[in-house]
């Protein structure tokens, strides 16, 4: 995949929480987010060949969101995933992008005002 393609992916998810893009090259693991602000953290994953999402999540994922437009209900795909071989289970919340800023609105809003701050700050050099 063309590496301006994910970093602009990766711009555009930042600017919607009014956060930052770390733009940090060659790292391993998950020390680092791609993209953080003063309340989200976030992990940005974008494939052309549709690997990045199962088709059997996607599936559910848009029939929820037909109910949930329908009911006018918060559409969330709850999912459990086991690896083989082990006990934990993994409990993971998906949902579309649209439905996810209006419930996180508030600490979107947050971030904006703690943006507005810092750079009050550093006009008084602070």
């Amino acid at each position: 995949m063309n590496r301006n393609t994910w970093k602009e992916q990766e711009r555009k998810y930042a600017k919607l929480i009014h956060g930052d893009r770390i733009p940090v090259t060659g790292r391993s693991g998950s020390e680092v987010p791609d993209i953080t602000s003063y309340t989200i953290v976030g992990e940005v994953k974008k494939s052309n060949t549709g690997k990045t999402v199962s088709q059997r999540t996607l599936k559910a994922l848009r029939g929820i969101k037909e109910i949930g437009l329908r009911t006018s209900k918060l559409p969330i795909l709850f999912q459990a995933h086991k690896d083989k071989g082990k006990r934990d289970i993994e409990h993971v919340v998906t949902m579309y992008l649209d439905d996810f800023l209006a419930i996180a609105e508030h600490l979107i809003s947050d971030n904006l005002e703690y943006n507005k701050s810092m750079s009050e700050s550093k006009k008084l050099n602070l």
